[in-house]
């Protein structure tokens, strides 16, 4: 790491930030960058400052391609702001391996259901749920899996594609190598998902070090649990890591391929039990009872032993929905997602369950915040509060 004391113009200076976002990269990317000595800075502490002068000789650099080692990794990904969250890679991954599935999914215009469902075949494999298998074993579903419930998921999603966009080329997805991480698909995901649409569905990957902390302290073998917005599944398979019984595990999310992908995850963890999981695609908000956990039958019967997530803030609303939060949550003013899943979870709980949310800052002292806070304290006990310092801006987790 290259780090330097001297006098400078304190004008042309520019801290992690500005140089983040200067460059079109995320903050974690830019630390990295001063690691392995790409960037300089000029403070001996973490809080990293810049000379703009630099900087903008940097991304000049890899605008013209000549820094080829940086110019893969600084979202020229040739779509709408992809961007790798490789603060999330696991020790010895090579981020290399993980640019080539991305430039070679973008380069080939790959449908991104297509790209995740070869991905998928490509995990199995490693797996060793199914043997190897070509494009064409896949086009005439010429393939045997040793478990029959995956095997059935791959068909019905194999049923969702046109087989005619399944090419020969694609090979490649089949048999790359793919980054070896408790969520390897949830994190091949977040990585082809477009910065956009991740912003519009206020969905981020978690890091695997907060969701461990957060499962440590609270799960049992023989818990109930349940993650209302669960993504791909990074909660759900650190609770499988502890909870025996598949069948106790429970996740929704609004994201269709994110759920294909959540059941594939806790049906490769269990490989060698039979069993449908509990994981579906439906809103929680709108689409999740009480007393039936799959229907709108609302008997205000609380079921699970632990509910955790990180959910979505800053949703925004269709006016429909709204019509809908407003008459299922008159209670919430703010139309904050956060809040309103938050709600929706303390409702589901037993009594003597526990909670556990990533939550912004704000909701502490932010006015608008004011009606979350006031359900809280009148339905909950706090039993902590972790700040993340810089894993997540301005956020911690809290358990209830």
């Amino acid at each position: 790491m290259q780090e330097l004391t001297m006098p400078i113009n304190v004008k042309n200076i520019i801290d992690l930030e500005k140089t983040a976002l200067f460059l079109g990269i995320s903050t974690a990317t830019a630390r990295n960058w001063v690691k392995y000595g790409y960037l300089r800075t000029y403070t001996n502490d973490k809080r990293y400052f810049f000379q703009l002068s630099e900087i903008e000789n940097v991304k000049f650099d890899i605008e013209n391609g000549n820094l080829e080692k940086l110019n893969g990794r600084a979202n020229k990904l040739k779509v709408d702001r992809i961007f790798i969250p490789d603060e999330y890679l696991q020790d010895g991954v090579n981020i290399d391996d993980i640019i080539k599935i991305i430039n070679f999914v973008t380069e080939n215009n790959i449908n991104i259901s297509i790209a995740l469902l070869l991905l998928s075949l490509n995990l199995l494999q490693k797996e060793k749920v199914i043997s190897n298998i070509t494009i064409q074993d896949l086009i005439s579903q010429n393939f045997v899996f040793t478990n029959k419930q995956i095997s059935e998921e791959i068909k019905a999603w194999l049923s969702e594609i046109k087989i005619n966009n399944i090419k020969s080329d694609f090979a490649f997805l089949l048999n790359c190598v793919i980054p070896k991480q408790r969520d390897t698909l949830g994190f091949l995901y977040q990585s082809l998902l477009p910065e956009g649409k991740k912003s519009q569905k206020g969905a981020y990957y978690t890091p695997e070090i907060i969701v461990n902390e957060i499962i440590r302290e609270y799960i049992k073998k023989d818990s109930k649990v349940f993650d209302p917005c669960c993504g791909t599944g990074q909660f759900l398979l650190a609770f499988a890591d502890v909870v025996e019984n598949p069948k106790n595990i429970y996740g929704v999310d609004i994201d269709g391929i994110a759920v294909k992908i959540a059941r594939l995850n806790i049906l490769i963890k269990y490989k060698n039990q039979n069993f449908v999981p509990n994981i579906v695609c439906k809103n929680t908000l709108f689409e999740i009872g009480n007393y039936d956990f799959f229907s709108l039958n609302d008997e205000n019967i609380r079921d699970f032993d632990v509910i955790a997530t990180n959910p979505p803030w800053g949703v925004h609303f269709s006016k429909s929905d709204i019509y809908w939060l407003k008459t299922y949550f008159p209670e919430i003013a703010s139309l904050e997602s956060f809040s309103y899943f938050l709600k929706k979870s303390i409702d589901l709980l037993r009594d003597d369950g526990v909670i556990s949310f990533i939550l912004p800052e704000s909701i502490l002292n932010v006015k608008t915040h004011k009606d979350i806070r006031e359900i809280i304290l009148q339905n909950t006990h706090i039993k902590k509060i972790f700040y993340l310092n810089r894993v997540f801006k301005k956020c911690f987790y809290i358990c209830y």
